[in-house]
């Protein structure tokens, strides 16, 4: 599968990165690293006052770990929205059901 190109995760990240910030959303992107908790999802933002975490997969064959599911219900329970994605129209609906519901719309 390729996007944009590529068939590199960090190429998916960058190109969901930009659709957020193109949509005004306040993005920031978890960085692999020894000070950074593990199981963290791969980019959390802010989006008309709701706080959404994606954690990015390559397709949608790909797996997510035990603690990215664990790290992903604790973000659900304390009321934000945590998902797997595989693909930025996944990332557009979100925000498109989103926008529905601001308006005074059903979710779908």
């Amino acid at each position: 599968m390729t996007r944009s190109g590529t068939n590199l995760e960090s190429g998916f990240q960058k190109e969901v990165i930009d659709y957020l910030d193109n949509e005004g959303a306040y993005v920031l992107k978890t960085h692999v690293s020894s000070f950074q908790k593990q199981g963290e999802p791969d980019i959390t933002c802010c989006y008309k006052g709701r706080y959404l975490a994606f954690e990015l997969k390559r397709d949608k064959n790909s797996k997510t770990s035990k603690l990215q599911e664990y790290k992903m219900k604790l973000i659900r329970k304390a009321g934000g929205l945590a998902i797997r994605v595989d693909n930025l129209n996944q990332v557009k609906e979100v925000l498109y059901e989103i926008s529905r519901i601001q308006q005074g719309g059903k979710p779908e």
